[in-house]
């Protein structure tokens, strides 16, 4: 599936689950480093959301598989998730979509959200996000709930301004790295949380 972006076509797919009462735009890690919709993070994180009834969409940013143009630094990519966001509510109206972003798609997705307002958004779920490395400036105001979870043996995250990250509800894995080795399984169990507990 194609989507029209600010450079070309966005590459993307859709993970559906039957009775769909939710959507959510699944954004990847680092395209210089392999970073692509069929990440194995993406894949847990779509499999959670599929079975509390919310179907995903995940797409590729400029430049990575069949998506057109060249990596951007996150400039670009920013642009590419507002395309993305636009095509959803035309095709979904009715859903107001979650937003999750592992590593580098934490940042585009934080980057993006002073653009959205509540009326947009159902929730925000930034997976390792490398808070430290990579520009997580203060939001004055989140337009819904942000949630983070990241490892505390994540090389990629600065624990302690991820602990005290103002306005961000965050969780701690233990002994998890960048990439949760071993820890997919606690993973899923806090992304299932998250979303539990939102739709309380």
């Amino acid at each position: 599936m194609l989507i029209d972006g600010p450079a070309g076509n966005l590459e993307a797919q859709w993970d559906e689950t039957s009775d769909a009462k939710g959507t959510a735009i699944l954004c990847h890690p680092h395209p210089l480093f392999g970073g692509s919709m069929h990440d194995g993070i993406l894949q847990i994180a779509s499999s959670v959301f599929n079975q509390c009834g919310i179907s995903c969409l995940r797409f590729n940013f400029r430049g990575v598989g069949n998506s057109t143009g060249e990596h951007d630094k996150g400039r670009g990519e920013v642009e590419d998730l507002g395309a993305v966001m636009t095509w959803l509510a035309r095709e979904k109206p009715d859903h107001k979509p979650w937003l999750m972003g592992y590593s580098f798609g934490a940042n585009v997705v934080w980057q993006t959200l002073p653009g959205f307002s509540k009326e947009q958004l159902s929730g925000v779920l930034l997976i390792a996000p490398p808070v430290g490395r990579m520009n997580f400036s203060d939001n004055e105001s989140l337009p819904t709930s942000v949630s983070a979870i990241a490892g505390d043996c994540d090389d990629f995250v600065d624990e302690t301004a991820f602990r005290n990250w103002s306005g961000v509800d965050t969780q701690i894995i233990a002994g998890a790295d960048h990439f949760f080795s071993g820890a997919s399984t606690e993973l899923g169990s806090l992304i299932r949380g998250v979303l539990e507990q939102k739709a309380d």
